[in-house]
């Protein structure tokens, strides 16, 4: 199962960061007012020098900003499916 979300988390981190651009650009508007501050929560927790688990602590430090990458993507999961959806249809035109 670890396996498989760490798989799942870097395949959908790519869609995400165009998802992020397509929206930044005015040319994907599905994303509702929680969806944007879900990420830029996450975004701040993630580049926050203040964490749970300190960055700096070799091994480790890194656990609690892939937990919150993860748990931002699960929550995600039907935003990224409709802008997938949204952007396979704009390649087909």
């Amino acid at each position: 199962d670890m396996l498989r979300t760490i798989g799942h988390l870097w395949a959908d981190l790519p869609l995400l960061i165009r998802l992020l651009k397509s929206w930044k650009q005015g040319s994907y508007r599905g994303l509702s007012v929680r969806t944007v501050a879900s990420v830029a929560v996450a975004i701040l927790y993630i580049l926050s020098p203040v964490d749970a688990i300190p960055d700096f602590i070799p091994g480790i430090g890194l656990i609690d900003d892939a937990a919150i990458l993860t748990l931002l993507l699960h929550s995600l999961a039907q935003d990224l499916a409709a802008f997938r959806v949204w952007e396979q249809s704009r390649r087909s035109r």
